[in-house]
């Protein structure tokens, strides 16, 4: 990018009288936020608002005018959050299963309105509705909200089936389903399904089983903008599919389309890793791009710009509503709508401000937004830009470009080696020719020995390209540390460099594939060449990252702080502001002397955010500290087990991680496609760990190899600092050789445990009870049985054994009685013996399992025989992670539901 210097004083636009808007929606935030924390209700808010608007208008001409219109959108925050809460109707979806007045996942019929038409995925389409009406239980009643449907595709004849009802936008059907609206794992530090679903403005989702439970109704007009669009997108869609490989139509149907169901899972890892995968979401960066394209082509044709305006406009908002109308892709067209109209007037506004403008445009219909972690980053990112990045960049081309004038008549007063700098990657000669020839006078300027290098190399704009864009990259990523670690518990190093490549090459990449796709229509011959260059580009894209990747590791996971420590999230961006404020002050051509404060200000600032900086990403202060008891969570992780042993001493001990069986993988299939679905051992385990400041696991134990119980454990390898590795007996299972390969690659050293072991950690001893030296029939036998003693405390742990594992833990003379037991196979009739059941005799027995099992686990049988022992029997599908902490003696447990 390359940006003129001004000739007047430097970024005037900065100063606080210039835009108000921006402190206008600053007071409006502060107001949403300060209703999220002290819930006030709506009525004192609205009272306030209009007694505040009032005075501000009454003393318009008074200096407190300004002061009082803060307060009014202070007030009017509050109000409007509070109003969006009392706004949600009783008959909404979300409202009749939050309620409780439906239940998640019973049966029910709901009809509605196709939103637009079928949205392709690789095993079947997603279809979201737009409800009006629900029967339940033979009752019927009117409903509102949206719906978000999957019908799959297990045979032709289910595809044919779907096709034959020739589903579009304002199509009405009959749907016969189980509405799903639920938390699915409830444990400290793992997002909320519900919110996550009230942010994409989807009410509940459903699975169905057949496409023959789909009754239309009505047909929808064949006619209508928003539906030929999405016809055309889903057109196009399959024509990439069709036409290129299916990770190069992954990339491209993502980030054009806005459709990520085609996306592997490896691809979006390496964008992931390398900080790049916002450009595989449609967002503001694609909504500009786009929206300047429309622009510029339309200029060509009619310089009327309210013409220009209300084409781009209209076609933007088209592309927004048929790329799926996700909450980032409205607000983008929102702000890029704003925008536009100061063009069409002939306003050259704030950038500031404008972003003000957005911000309250956004907010003011829906103020919870403020919450989301996309509006969060969009934000960010574009105040760094205006207030960071293109100020410093401005500044930076000027003291380049800097050539005497009337204006400056003096040079830069900036240290030698940043003007030398300047000049090398702005300076041209040829501009300075042209200058002096219009002068009277003549004069030599003598500049950076290094400035005709660039030129006679012919290297000037793509320097000037890279230096701005590393500083406008820097100021964002800068200025997005606290988030990017909150969220999503990250931070490449490489991603400004990662950024400016994938951003170039992706541009050309798209370019390519569009001219592919088009000529495909004509002649697949015609289409070849870009078909290759299109596949070259992608290989480039993700060739690149992934082998820096191997070199060296370029992104790391950070875990977060609690408590009073999470202030430090917010106390950062306090000296990024100072910062702000400093480069809008600061002038380069100023001929004063500057004294010992402006100095100190500017090093104290750069420190502050190297200090508050520091603690987030190396977070020194983040681990738990150890508190001389024994502590056990055993963790909600559906269908599976996980159980993270934190012993007196502080060491750590986490046994299996979770996992999610895929029954439908061949093994002798290795080019299967494996959809971005985050994994039990990333979204849920490795979440759990951060939420309590880990980044590093001294002990990982493998129980045996069921994908529900050592899955997740490739990713906590991948994720933590591991400092060793038991497993039981290992053999050729597939489902272990991907946390092998891990282990490999990791260098964590490992070791086989068997029978007989004996593990002591500071005053804990754990005792190895299976497998023994014999194979046995079932591989669920051979699991890892551990009886961890802390005193007068043993807790059992149990994997997956059954009956034969069981009755040879009875008959041996090893000791079985335990006040906590983790119960075997999670509560299988297979297992929990009477004989076993008898012998451990626990105080709780605890279930690891999903509310909804697969296999009806746990067995009623099972559950009413741990019962009659005296045991208090609980399920972490129902109660969330359940955590035990012992003294030795005493006994405390507490749950994640109370």
């Amino acid at each position: 990018m390359s940006i003129e210097p001004s000739m007047a004083p430097i970024h005037p636009q900065q100063r606080p009288s210039l835009n108000p808007l921006f402190w206008l929606a600053v007071c409006y935030c502060v107001g949403i936020t300060v209703q999220s924390l002290f819930d006030i209700p709506l009525w004192p808010a609205v009272v306030s608002t209009l007694v505040l608007t009032a005075a501000a208008l009454g003393f318009r001409y008074h200096q407190s005018a300004a002061f009082l219109l803060m307060a009014v959108f202070f007030a009017l925050g509050i109000a409007c959050s509070q109003f969006e809460k009392a706004s949600i109707s009783v008959d909404r979806i979300r409202s009749l299963y939050d309620s409780g007045h439906s239940i998640s996942g019973d049966p029910v019929e709901i009809e509605g309105t196709v939103e637009s038409s079928p949205e392709p995925a690789p095993d079947g389409y997603f279809i979201t509705l737009d409800v009006d009406h629900i029967i339940e239980s033979a009752v019927g009643q009117t409903a509102s909200g949206r719906v978000r449907i999957f019908v799959p595709f297990p045979s032709d004849e289910a595809r044919q089936d779907l096709a034959e009802l020739q589903l579009r936008h304002g199509s009405r059907v009959r749907v016969a389903c189980r509405l799903e609206r639920e938390d699915r794992y409830l444990n400290p530090g793992v997002y909320s399904r519900k919110l996550l679903l009230d942010r994409q403005q989807i009410d509940a989702t459903a699975n169905l089983k057949s496409p023959l439970l789909i009754e239309k109704l009505s047909d929808g007009s064949r006619y209508s903008p928003i539906g030929l669009v999405s016809e055309l997108r889903v057109a196009l869609i399959e024509r990439i599919r069709s036409t290129f490989t299916a990770q190069t139509a992954g990339v491209m149907i993502a980030s054009t389309l806005g459709n990520k169901y085609f996306l592997d899972k490896l691809t979006a890892d390496v964008f992931r890793e390398g900080g790049t995968f916002h450009v595989l979401v449609i967002s503001g960066l694609h909504i500009t791009l786009i929206g300047g394209f429309i622009l510029f082509i339309v200029r060509i044709f009619t310089r009327h710009r309210w013409i220009q305006a209300i084409i781009a406009i209209s076609l933007l908002w088209l592309y927004g509503i048929a790329v799926g109308g996700e909450p980032p892709v409205i607000r983008a067209c929102v702000m890029f709508t704003i925008l536009m109209i100061g063009y069409a007037e002939y306003r050259s506004a704030s950038l500031l401000n404008a972003l003000g403008a957005c911000a309250l445009a956004l907010l003011a219909w829906r103020p919870s937004d403020l919450f989301d972690p996309s509006f969060q980053l969009t934000f960010a990112s574009v105040a760094a830009i205006i207030c960071i990045g293109l100020p410093l960049v401005i500044k930076l081309k000027a003291i380049g470009t800097w050539m005497p004038t009337v204006e400056q008549p003096f040079p830069p007063n900036v240290p030698n080696w940043l003007r030398r700098f300047c000049e090398t990657v702005y300076w041209r000669d040829a501009a300075w020719e042209i200058e002096r020839g219009r002068q009277i006078w003549s004069a030599e300027i003598f500049k950076s020995p290094f400035v005709k290098r660039l030129d006679d190399f012919g290297l000037r704009r793509a320097a000037i390209f890279v230096f701005e864009g590393v500083i406008v990259s820097a100021a964002v990523q800068l200025c997005l540390l606290p988030l990017l670690v909150y969220y999503f518990h990250r931070f490449p190093f490489v991603s400004i460099p990662l950024n400016l490549w994938v951003g170039i090459v992706l541009g050309a990449e798209s370019i390519s594939a569009l001219i592919a796709a088009i000529l495909s229509m004509v002649s697949n011959t015609f289409a070849f060449p870009f078909v290759v260059i299109t596949e070259a580009c992608n290989w480039l894209i993700v060739s690149v990252p992934s082998w820096l990747g191997n070199v060296v590791r370029f992104s790391t996971r950070i875990p977060i702080y609690s408590g009073n420590m999470k202030a430090v999230y917010f106390v950062y961006f306090i000296p990024l502001v100072v910062a702000g404020f400093l480069i809008a002050r600061w002038d380069p051509f100023s001929l004063t002397i500057r004294n010992v404060w402006e100095t100190r200000s500017v090093s104290g600032t750069v420190a502050l955010i190297a200090i508050f900086g520091g603690l987030i990403f190396f977070h020194p202060l983040s681990a738990p500290v150890a508190d001389g008891k024994l502590h056990v969570d055993f963790l909600d992780v559906g269908q599976g087990d996980a159980s993270l042993i934190t012993f007196p001493n502080g060491k750590t001990m986490l046994i299996d991680a979770g996992g999610r069986p895929d029954y439908r993988k061949s093994y002798d299939d290795e080019e299967r496609f494996e959809p971005d679905v985050p994994r039990i051992g990333e979204a849920v385990v490795s979440e759990f760990l951060w939420e309590k400041g880990i980044s590093h696991i001294d002990m990982i134990v493998a129980t045996h190899a069921d994908a529900d119980h050592i899955q997740g454990l490739s990713d906590i390898v991948r994720n933590f600092g591991v400092g060793f590795a038991y497993l039981g007996r290992i053999d050729d299972d597939p489902e272990l050789k991907p946390l092998l390969r891990e282990i490999e690659r990791s260098g964590v050293p490992r070791a086989m445990i068997l029978a007989g072991d004996v593990l002591n950690i500071g005053d804990v001893q754990v005792n190895v009870l299976n497998p023994n030296g014999e194979v046995a029939r079932s591989a669920n036998n051979d699991s890892v049985v551990l009886r961890v003693v802390f005193g007068g405390t043993p807790i059992l742990f149990t994997g997956d054994i059954e009956k034969g594992a069981e009755e040879s833990l009875v008959d041996s003379d090893l000791e079985l009685k335990s006040d906590i037991v983790k119960v075997p196979h999670h509560g299988s009739r297979s297992s929990s013996t009477e004989l076993f059941v008898d012998a451990v005799h626990p105080i709780i027995a605890i279930i690891s399992v999903g509310r909804r099992s697969l296999f009806g686990h746990p067995h009623k049988e099972v559950v009413e025989r741990w019962k009659a022992v005296g045991a208090n029997v609980i399920t972490t599908g129902e109660r969330g992670t359940v955590s035990i902490a012992s003294d030795g003696t005493n006994l405390d447990v507490s749950a994640f539901v109370r």
